[in-house]
């Protein structure tokens, strides 16, 4: 009995949590991507900063001191950057992404080409989801804010369903508990 009322306070305390944080991603997606990127500014400045600390520190000189001395200018101009920029970084995730999908699209129309060459029937399949993928790339390519926009909605709508239906689980748990007890 103890196990079901473990299982129902985590499964409750998870649901709570995907419910929170999931309708802060749906409400509010601007603030969590531009959150993400001072988190990764944050993370390369204090990277940059242990790597001037141990070039003090240490008293590294020549050639391996000043590449030290190189990376922790570069991580800390980064996280400078990155910190003042959050929307670039947050722009430039989909616009990788875009590049992969319509590289990868074209790989795909080329294979369908080959494939009816070659007297395959389904070939078309093939072609549809290419220009599928192409369509989303070019997406991608031509309006990267609001589509990681759209993707950290479509995250947080996923969390919330997984929080009800976590929930819901919790509820069916209860009525494991009372046929037992019974």
């Amino acid at each position: 009995m103890e196990f079901l009322k473990e299982i129902k306070s985590s499964l409750l305390i998870m649901a709570g949590f995907y419910l929170i944080i999931g309708l802060i991603m749906l409400l509010a997606p601007t603030f969590v991507s531009n959150s993400i990127c001072y988190l990764i500014g944050a993370i390369c400045l204090v990277v940059g900063g242990l790597a001037i600390y141990t070039y003090i520190a240490s008293e590294v000189y020549g050639s391996l001191g000043a590449a030290l001395l190189i990376v922790s200018v570069i991580f800390i101009g980064s996280g400078i950057f990155i910190i003042l920029n959050p929307e670039l970084l947050a722009s430039f995730i989909p616009i990788v992404m875009g590049i992969i999908l319509v590289v990868d699209a074209f790989g795909k129309m080329q294979s369908s080409a080959t494939l009816h060459k070659y007297g395959y029937s389904n070939w078309w399949q093939v072609l549809v989801s290419a220009l599928i993928v192409f369509v989303f790339g070019i997406v991608l390519l031509f309006n990267p804010f609001e589509t990681i926009t759209l993707l950290i909605r479509v995250l947080g709508a996923f969390l919330i369903i997984d929080g009800l239906s976590s929930a819901l689980t919790v509820g069916s748990y209860t009525k494991i508990e009372k046929a037992i007890k019974n």
